[in-house]
């Protein structure tokens, strides 16, 4: 009987748990996470910029390429994340990402965030004119305010097989002009 009435108990705190309504995100708070995160790191590939780049993560960022079953932290990540943007720069080549906002999670307190999306990898190589679409990814990244800006302290992704148009009918994509 005690362990009926505990799973009952479960069973009902689980029901009503559930049922709480949706946390609102203010526009202000999305507003402030694409100028401190999003913005910069779409100029950092435009502009194979790693100092950029960096300056958008913590420094114990934990970062997992679910495609390679890999996890890397901290200033190594940073590092090889930096000098493969310097590579790219280097070859005379030129990177574009552009994001598609699907959810965000906030804490109580407006120091944390999850977000989950798309991004769209393109590139151009020597003369090229336009950025040619290279692939499509699903993210998810964890965010926390350090002294008043947005970084990201979780990365993950991993590619996936997505219809141009299904990226571009979200409600939320960030993309630079093209230069």
């Amino acid at each position: 009987m005690k362990q009926l009435t505990t799973l009952l108990l479960l069973c009902c705190f689980a029901l009503s748990y559930g049922q709480r309504p949706a946390k609102q995100i203010s526009n202000e708070t999305l507003e402030a996470i694409k100028n401190d995160v999003w913005i910069p790191f779409m100029e950092a590939y435009d502009q194979s910029d790693s100092q950029k780049l960096k300056s958008i993560h913590t420094e114990d960022i934990v970062r997992v390429t679910q495609d390679q079953n890999l996890i890397e932290t901290g200033e190594s990540y940073l590092t090889n994340f930096g000098q493969f943007v310097e590579s790219v720069k280097a070859r005379g080549s030129q990177l574009g990402i552009a994001f598609a906002i699907l959810s965000t999670a906030m804490d109580d307190g407006g120091e944390l965030a999850y977000q989950t999306g798309y991004y769209r990898f393109s590139s151009r190589h020597g003369e090229d004119q336009d950025f040619a679409v290279r692939g499509y990814g699903q993210f998810h990244v964890g965010l926390k305010k350090e002294n008043g800006s947005w970084k990201i302290w979780l990365d993950s992704d991993k590619h996936i097989d997505l219809p141009h148009e299904e990226f571009n009918a979200q409600e939320i994509v960030y993309e630079l002009e093209e230069s």
